[in-house]
């Protein structure tokens, strides 16, 4: 008797498989193997898809952004007024003159001049590095007292931001005057006299 029954297990199993086997060929996930590459071609399609969204997503976000202050930029200048344009306008020019005067003087220049501007710009690589550097090693409590100072920069320079847009035409002239005198005194100081 129990061999009639193991018998009828194991034909009950083949049958089982050879039916799952013949099955799989209209329903690839009714076998382990057919289920398992299913999965794993779905979940490659998965992530294909949120790739190609995410890629999308991220290009019509920088498009949008780009085009966003585009506009920003296009209507302050529309719904500025001609002295507010006269002085952006400065402004713009102050920095193209600036950028085509290092220019100049770069190309101007023999090669010592070259190898002090390039001194120059190394020590201030160097100092950029070195507050990475520092921060980066630095414990929470250096950090805290870090961005304690930097805090302190940024409100000091924001409060003289604010004192100058809050301040009357007289008194931005009379700040201008004095800081005119003040380069003068000091171009005068450190400027030797001709022999």
């Amino acid at each position: 008797m129990r061999f009639i029954q193991k018998f009828a297990v194991m034909s009950l199993s083949v049958a089982a498989l050879a039916g799952t086997a013949s099955l799989a060929h209209a329903d690839p996930c009714l076998s382990l193997t057919g289920c398992l590459q299913q999965d794993a071609q779905d979940q490659l399609n998965a992530t294909r898809d949120s790739v190609r969204n995410d890629a999308n997503n991220l290009t019509s976000g920088f498009r949008n952004s780009g085009q966003a202050a585009r506009d920003q930029v296009r209507n302050s200048w529309n719904n500025s007024t001609e002295a507010t344009r006269e002085q952006l306008q400065a402004q713009r020019d102050r920095v193209t003159n600036a950028e085509k005067n290092v220019r100049d003087r770069w190309n101007n220049s023999g090669e010592e001049a070259r190898e002090k501007l390039q001194a120059q710009r190394d020590r201030v690589t160097n100092a950029e590095k070195n507050v990475r550097d520092r921060w980066n090693n630095s414990g929470e409590e250096a950090r805290e007292r870090l961005q304690a100072q930097r805090d302190r920069v940024t409100n000091a320079e924001k409060n003289v931001t604010d004192r100058w847009n809050n301040a009357g035409e007289n008194t931005r002239k009379a700040w201008k005057a004095q800081k005119d005198r003040v380069s003068s005194d000091l171009r005068d100081a450190t400027t030797l006299p001709p022999l």
